[in-house]
């Protein structure tokens, strides 16, 4: 469980307008691992920030030996791309009646994507950290933005749209690729002493 004043660096960090601090505010979500995965973990193996690997540098990885459906014990690979509190998910579109992913939201889409194709196919990363099956090793989704941050800033800007078009984004592409984007927010309120 996270103390009071880590916590209230953690929420300063999100806090902040200025620059983009993804790689600060990661240094929090070890204690967001529950909210991070698809279910409570028998054990955190690793938790992996920053690492690189022949496909690219992922963000934060977690690896946790987790229950199946009948009770064996498997071993999971979770992927999680970040970006900065400071970034919107959505902006208007050029016909200013729709709402479209940021290019940080697409950067960060695209990477987790390709992480998780690459590492499902290497069976050296697969041996080395007893993953038994590669269809464990999973994306676990993007953390970006601020519940206030959801849009980005301009002229015209209608929050209900741009909501929406998140929403239909979300139930048409992250639910059926099975992963969640997350604000900074959903990580703050969970770790909340």
């Amino acid at each position: 469980m996270i103390n009071q004043q880590d916590f209230d660096d953690f929420c300063a960090l999100i806090d902040t307008v200025e620059g983009h601090n993804e790689k600060d505010c990661s240094n929090y979500l070890h204690h967001a691992t529950d909210l991070l995965l698809s279910q409570t973990p028998i054990a955190t193996i690793e938790i992996a920030q920053e690492a690189r690997s022949p496909y690219g540098r992922s963000d934060y990885i977690v690896i946790a030996d987790m229950k199946n459906a009948l009770g064996q014990t498997e071993r999971h690979m979770i992927f999680w791309e970040l970006k900065a509190p400071q970034c919107s998910l959505v902006e208007r579109d050029d016909a200013n009646s729709r709402y479209r992913p940021t290019k940080d939201l697409v950067k960060a889409e695209t990477q987790l994507l390709h992480y998780v194709h690459q590492a499902r196919m290497d069976g050296d990363l697969q041996g080395f950290w007893n993953i038994n099956f590669p269809d464990n090793i999973k994306a676990g989704g993007v953390i970006i933005g601020r519940d206030q941050r959801i849009v980005r800033p301009g002229a015209d800007i209608h929050e209900g749209r741009a909501r929406h078009s998140f929403r239909i984004r979300e139930k048409s592409i992250y639910d059926a690729a099975g992963f969640k984007v997350l604000t900074w927010d959903r990580i703050m309120e969970f770790i909340q002493p």
